[in-house]
């Protein structure tokens, strides 16, 4: 009842399918249509998205929020002892961040 099987089609049937798409590969085109295909000029004008405060103050927080888990860390391995330096993760931390608010302050 749900699987029914399905009617197969001949040969003949598919080629016929395709049959309107041919006259398309091998028709001359027309003279005023040979230029129609082509694009003479574009132009697109982005007006400045103005700033967000809310944006800016959700990347402060992050900042600050960066800055003491960089605190936090660099305590943890003084305090602890822990066999890498804690510059191993503080680096990669700060680069990250950095690299978010250069993208947001140099953004289009």
């Amino acid at each position: 009842m749900f699987f029914r099987r399905r009617r197969t089609r001949s040969r003949t049937e598919r080629r016929l399918m395709f049959a309107p798409l041919s006259r398309f590969n091998n028709r001359k085109p027309e003279p005023g249509e040979i230029d129609a295909g082509f694009v003479n000029g574009v132009r697109v004008e982005h007006s400045r998205e103005p700033r967000s405060r809310r944006l800016e103050l959700v990347l402060a927080v992050c900042w600050v929020l960066v800055l003491a888990k960089c605190f936090a860390v660099h305590w943890a391995c003084r305090t602890y002892a822990v066999p890498f330096n804690p510059w191993w993760l503080i680096g990669p931390t700060l680069a990250v961040a950095s690299l978010c608010t250069v993208v947001y302050w140099r953004r289009d």
